[in-house]
Formats: structure tokens, C-alpha cells, sequence
């Protein structure tokens, strides 16, 4: 009997490590063909993303989705193909994952949102829904508020989300340079440059309710540093004058000194102070996205891979990169890009054709 139930018990503890491997995630690359068109399948499951590549008359795109692992394979059941002359889209169809069109087109692999009218024509409308004027703030005009955009207008912010439009006063004196302002991930980090030389108060603003506090700190630090980057609401400075890194916590506002270390890809790398100072270093984060800005023209590559995506042109200043989402300018004009949304205009503001350095915080 007792035998017997041993017996059972392997057997149960068996299947479930069996049904365990079964679900758990893991890397896989396969290839398979749908129309003619080669395609390579990928799951990585470090960066939680599959990756596919088509190969069309000799021509391969790319395309990458964040997903949970999945059992299936194959996911690719057909692909549409619209072509204007030399020039194609190649639709993919999925029922387990949203796919975009890929097109080639003047020689380049574009995003479909920068492909011609006859391409265009071609695809789904509701790939290409334009939004009017919403309403003018302070000789703003904003075309969206699904983010928060915080505008710098020289004593403090103009604030816009889509609860409310405000300005904010800062400083009793104008400040038309303060190259010194630092994301965390739910506050902007203003420092007090009423001050001169050193601060030793600290200003935090929160994207979400535009609630302003100052923050007293127990030590002077330069306006000679800057702001290696932030994990989670924890921005990291660098004062090069005093050779010191600190840690500033945005939501309780104290201020800590702190053996040097950088950010890359989630682990905490220690390294030594003098490797920091004078060398504006940034934390590296953990993405599948890389943009490029090459004179004027943006381009996106997956994680590691050498094809080149052309999203927009006439672009003169990045804004701000934000794993996926990247914000910039063109002109006057503040636009966001992704891969599934495609470029979308945010704001124009006149006063951009000349200065733009420093002065526009979205989240």
C-alpha cells in the first residue's frame, strides 16, 4: 500500500514538472512560409517580446511585440500584400497578436504611417485617424491630452493634462537657462535657481496632479552637476565640483550621499567616482526599442537587429525617449511616435522656432 501510494505520488510530481516545462517561458527561433513570404518566429524571454522578420522579394522587415510567453507557434495565419509600383505593404494577420502593416517604399523599410497616398488608400482607415485642435492654452495649441506636458516659461511651468490646463510660478526671477531639470517616474525635479552657484532646495512637481512642493536639503550642491537618471521616484546626481553622488527621493524629498553606481539594463553596476564627473553619463535602460535621429530622419531599430526603420523626417530636436515612445520636434510642432500608434501631433507652439532647448517635460 504504501508502495502504491509512493508509486502515486512520483507519478503526480512527475506530471506537474512535466506540465510546468510544458507552460514555462522560453527562447525559441523557428521559421515557416505564409504566401511565399519567409518568415523567422523568435520569443526572448529576457525582454518578454516575440520578434519577426518577412522576407519579400528579397527584401526583410521587422516587427517586434511585448507579450507574455505563449504555447503556440506559428502565429502568422496570412498576410494581405498592397503594392504601389516598386513600392509594398505587407499586412500580417494574427489572431493571438496585433500586428502592423510593414512597407518598403523609396527604397527604404518606413513605418506605415510615412507611406504615400496610394499606399495608404490601401490599409485599413482606422490606421490613420488625424485629431483636430482640442482647444489653445497660453498660445498653445494642443491636438492631444492622453499625456501630461509640462512647458517652461521662464518663472515656472504651463501644466496640460486632460484634467486641466494651469500655470505654475516657481521663481521670482525669469530663468531662460536651467539645463538642471531630471525625470522620476511620477515627478519632474525642478532645483532653486533663485539660487547661485550651489542650491540647497529642491523642487518636485507631480505629473499626474501638478502639485508643487519644495524640499529643504541639509547639503549645497553645485548647478556644476547633473543627473545620471532615476529608478523608480529616486533621481541620481552627480556633483562635480565636490566629486559626490547623491540620492534624492522625490517622493519624501530627502537627500542622500551615496557610494558611486550606474544603472544598465536593471542591476546596479559600482563603479568609481571619477569615471562620473564631467562625463554626463546616463543609466541605461532596459528596452527592445533603439532611435535614431541621422540628419533629420528618425530611425527605429528592434533590440540588437541591424534593420532600420524609417519613421519621420524634418525632425530638428528629441525631446524625450521613454523605452517605446519617443516625443520631438519638428519645427513648431511637438509630435509622439510609437510602432503601433505611428506618429500623432501633440501641441504647436510659435515660440519653438527659436528656442526649444530645455523647455518642454511630458510624461
Amino acid at each position: 500500500m504504501k508502495k502504491l501510494k509512493l508509486f502515486q505520488i512520483i507519478l503526480i510530481s512527475l506530471f506537474l514538472l512535466f506540465f510546468i516545462f510544458l507552460i514555462s517561458s522560453k527562447n525559441y527561433q523557428k521559421e515557416y512560409e505564409v504566401n511565399s513570404i519567409k518568415i523567422t518566429e523568435e520569443y526572448n524571454k529576457d525582454y518578454k517580446s516575440y520578434y519577426f522578420t518577412f522576407t519579400y522579394k528579397d527584401i526583410t522587415l521587422d516587427y517586434l511585440i511585448n507579450s507574455k510567453y505563449k504555447q503556440q507557434r506559428n502565429f502568422v495565419q496570412e498576410i494581405a500584400i498592397v503594392t504601389d509600383e516598386n513600392n509594398f505593404c505587407l499586412v500580417p494577420e494574427s489572431k493571438e497578436l496585433n500586428f502592423i502593416p510593414l512597407c518598403f517604399q523609396d527604397n527604404n523599410i518606413v513605418h506605415y504611417t510615412y507611406t504615400n497616398k496610394k499606399l495608404k488608400d490601401q490599409l485599413p482607415n482606422e490606421l490613420f485617424k488625424s485629431k483636430n485642435k482640442i482647444e489653445s492654452f497660453n498660445d498653445l495649441d494642443i491636438y492631444n491630452k492622453d499625456y501630461t506636458y509640462l512647458i517652461w516659461n521662464y518663472n515656472g511651468f504651463y501644466y496640460i493634462n486632460e484634467n486641466e490646463n494651469k500655470k505654475i510660478d516657481i521663481f521670482e526671477k525669469e530663468q531662460y537657462t536651467v539645463s538642471l531639470i531630471g525625470y522620476t517616474k511620477d515627478y519632474l525635479i525642478i532645483p532653486d535657481y533663485d539660487s547661485n552657484y550651489t542650491f540647497s532646495k529642491i523642487f518636485t512637481l507631480n505629473f499626474k496632479n501638478g502639485n508643487l512642493k519644495k524640499h529643504e536639503l541639509k547639503r549645497n550642491i553645485y548647478f556644476d552637476s547633473y543627473f545620471l537618471g532615476y529608478q523608480k521616484n529616486k533621481l541620481y546626481i552627480v556633483d562635480n565640483k565636490e566629486q559626490l553622488m547623491y540620492e534624492f527621493n522625490a517622493q519624501n524629498g530627502k537627500l542622500e550621499k551615496i557610494k558611486s553606481k550606474i544603472l544598465k539594463e536593471d542591476k546596479w553596476e559600482n563603479v568609481n567616482i571619477k569615471t562620473l564627473i564631467n562625463k554626463n553619463e546616463e543609466f541605461v535602460y532596459k528596452t527592445n526599442y533603439e532611435y535614431h535621429l541621422e540628419e533629420g530622419k528618425l530611425y527605429l531599430n528592434y533590440k540588437g537587429q541591424q534593420i532600420k526603420n524609417l519613421i519621420s523626417n524634418n525632425i530638428n530636436h528629441i525631446v524625450r525617449i521613454n523605452d517605446k515612445d519617443i516625443f520631438y520636434l519638428k519645427k513648431d510642432s511637438l509630435y509622439h511616435f510609437s510602432p503601433e500608434k505611428g506618429e500623432e501631433l501633440l501641441l504647436t507652439y510659435f515660440e519653438w522656432n527659436f528656442n526649444f532647448e530645455n523647455i518642454i517635460y511630458i510624461n
